[in-house]
């Protein structure tokens, strides 16, 4: 998700540490992993939209489950997989092809940010991605055919569990030169008991963001200082422009691959502003 290479190695110690408190999304011990969160990939084609399965209708493809809203779904699934699973066996496709050679990895996949492109499906990390995948989708879809071969073969993505929030997920990936991101989910300003902080306070809830943040990066052992960039949504530019020593304590020095984007609101209208960072482990 970005042009630059880190190269990086995981002490024992620390992978020891991320372990117990990581979990491979949708899996459970030696079960296979449930693809794209349940949601069925017949429905992209024939509805045009997402649709969640269900577990009534599964089926076992690159040992993985896939779920359909119907039997009808599951049988066409079952007849075609290659015509109707997504590209990259339903991992992020700007984490496969949107970076260089060395950066190519798996990630988790919002099943709402998708989009088809000459009849094959392609899923994004969350709506951001996908619209900055989209921009160079023909380019993006070299290279990731290029690197998957490869980029299959490394471990799953992880999920890191509490004290950081599940959803959207923050995920421990592992790169295709070798090291390892974390990709912290995007932050909103509730503490830990889930109460909102600065309602109608565009510092306040920066500072909860930003102490959001740290919790998901200590989780695996990282800090502020491992990140790489990172990407805000705000309902306000001119007040979040506002607050750049708060940006600097919480989320590090300014860097050229930072995104700051405009949106009209989010998910809680109290919401004033949410925050994804990328990290690496030294």
């Amino acid at each position: 998700m970005r042009p630059q290479v880190y190269r990086l190695a995981l002490s024992g110690a620390l992978f020891a540490l991320g372990m117990s408190g990581l979990a491979a999304p949708g899996a459970r011990g030696d079960e296979a992993r449930l693809s794209i969160s349940g949601y069925d990939p017949v429905a992209y084609f024939t509805d045009r939209q997402p649709v969640a399965g269900s577990p009534e209708f599964e089926y076992l493809w690159h040992r993985l489950r896939w779920r359909f809203a119907s039997s009808g779904h599951r049988d066409l699934f079952a007849r075609e997989p290659n015509r109707y699973a997504p590209q990259y066996d339903g991992f992020c496709s700007m984490g496969v092809g949107g970076n260089d050679e060395a950066s190519a990895h798996k990630d988790t996949v919002d099943p709402k940010a998708w989009v088809i492109v000459d009849g094959k499906l392609y899923l994004a990390h969350n709506r951001y991605w996908l619209e900055k995948w989209k921009e160079k989708a023909k380019e993006h879809i070299t290279q990731g055919d290029a690197h998957w071969p490869v980029v299959a073969k490394l471990p799953d993505p992880v999920v890191v569990g509490p004290p950081c929030a599940t959803s959207p997920p923050t995920t421990f990936v592992a790169l295709r030169g070798g090291g390892h991101w974390v990709v912290v989910g995007g932050q909103v300003a509730r503490d830990a008991a889930g109460k909102l902080v600065g309602k109608e306070d565009m510092r306040a809830q920066i500072e909860q963001v930003g102490k959001n943040v740290g919790v998901c990066l200590n989780a695996v052992g990282a800090s502020i200082k491992d990140i790489l960039w990172t990407v805000s949504y705000v309902t306000n530019l001119d007040e979040f422009a506002k607050h750049a020593d708060l940006r600097q304590r919480y989320f590090g020095p300014p860097s050229p691959n930072s995104a700051t984007v405009r949106v009209p609101r989010l998910a809680d209208p109290d919401y004033l502003v949410q925050v994804e960072a990328f990290a690496a482990i030294k």
